[in-house]
């Protein structure tokens, strides 16, 4: 993993073959709290950690059904 400073508002532009993704942190007035922009085309799928794990839970129901 890698850890990544960057000031608020600043963008963190990862590039995946010709795509890119754009993500950026902004402030929120809930302590401990960060909320994120993505901008990235529908091709790529993008989910909360909880909400990834859930989708792949259910493929592999699916799968076994």
């Amino acid at each position: 993993m890698d850890i990544i400073s960057l000031q608020f508002e600043e963008p963190l532009i990862i590039n995946i073959g010709d795509t890119v993704v754009k993500i950026l942190a902004f402030k929120t007035q809930e302590h401990g709290n960060i909320k994120f922009g993505v901008e990235a085309p529908r091709s790529i799928n993008v989910h909360r950690e909880e909400i990834f794990h859930a989708i792949k839970q259910k493929e592999l129901l699916n799968i076994t059904e």
